[in-house]
């Protein structure tokens, strides 16, 4: 006989042989890593969407091979953040010959909010929520929508509609799915307020990529390395945020895996300051439907195993 978790786990494999969805999924591409991880969650049981993105690239920056052009001409629909993150696509698209993008940063019910100036105080609530789609031009959101989960369980939404606009005969599952995923989003929303309670300021970030967790979990940073990922710091900037770390007895200098070495060491050099790595894209996890919530506990992980640790 088999059990209740069984029967649990095998639920998008019976639901997609009910439907006879199991050959006829749309073709899908994802962006990045956490997208895609939360496109995968939708469709499991019916299709595996291609991550476009995948190791080290980065979606300020990266060039398109021949055959990820290929890839993109060849789906039903990409899922992408938008023209403020993955700004070659923004370019490249109008070429393709895809049949639909949807940018999730028109996603309805997302709350949004700006990119921060390094003069601005960091505290201020400049949120918005979009309950109708946008157009996307606004340069100045900040487009690292996914690192709050509540915009995760938004854009479940939209890319559940969307898979069944593309597939109606697989709109249960792909609706089943998304509200499996929602149930989960609410389940690590709580073990991530657990975990991040009672992070103060005392960190520095590598760049600006964690309004939107800080705003969820009431964390500010004391200040970040650089205003651009792909943008090396000035010597002035570096030297004042230096000044900032000791006036504000910071004690964790967050970096990136594509961060310098050199510049993480010339920032902690005599000061009693902990290095650790923060990744908002997630590029050592195994892409799939469990990538985005591993992602996000890791981050949680790295930040309250920094900030709680004893000072040397």
């Amino acid at each position: 006989m088999t059990s209740g978790s069984s029967m649990f786990a095998m639920l998008p494999a019976l639901l997609a042989l009910a439907f006879g969805q199991a050959a006829a999924a749309p073709r899908v591409v994802a962006s990045i890593a956490p997208l895609h991880s939360l496109v995968a969650a939708v469709m499991e049981g019916a299709g595996t969407p291609q991550l476009l993105l995948q190791g080290g690239e980065s979606p300020h920056t990266f060039s398109l091979r021949p055959s990820e052009a290929r890839m993109l001409n060849d789906a039903d629909v990409l899922f992408w953040i938008g023209p403020q993150l993955e700004v070659p696509l923004a370019r490249i698209l109008p070429n393709l010959a895809m049949t639909r993008s949807v940018p999730m940063i028109n996603t309805p019910g997302l709350q949004l909010l700006p990119v921060r100036r390094l003069d601005e105080a960091p505290a201020a609530d400049h949120s918005q929520t979009h309950d109708e789609p946008h157009a996307g031009e606004d340069a100045a959101v900040d487009p690292h929508i996914w690192l709050a989960t509540d915009n995760a369980a938004a854009m479940t939404d939209e890319i559940a509609r969307i898979l069944a606009e593309l597939d109606p005969p697989g709109a249960p599952l792909y609706q089943s799915n998304a509200r499996r995923l929602k149930e989960r989003l609410v389940a690590l929303d709580l073990d991530l307020r657990r975990q991040l309670a009672g992070i103060d300021g005392g960190y520095v970030v590598f760049h600006d990529a964690y309004h939107y967790l800080e705003h969820r979990y009431g964390l500010q940073s004391a200040g970040t390395v650089t205003t651009h990922p792909e943008r090396s710091p000035g010597a002035a900037h570096l030297r004042a945020l230096r000044r900032a770390m000791t006036e504000k007895q910071v004690r964790c200098l967050f970096s990136e895996p594509q961060f310098q070495p050199r510049v993480v060491a010339m920032l902690s050099e005599g000061l009693s300051v902990r290095h650790a790595i923060l990744d908002p894209l997630g590029r050592d996890i195994p892409p799939g439907p469990d990538a985005y919530p591993l992602l996000m506990r890791a981050m949680a992980q790295a930040l309250a195993g920094c900030m709680h640790q004893e000072t040397p």
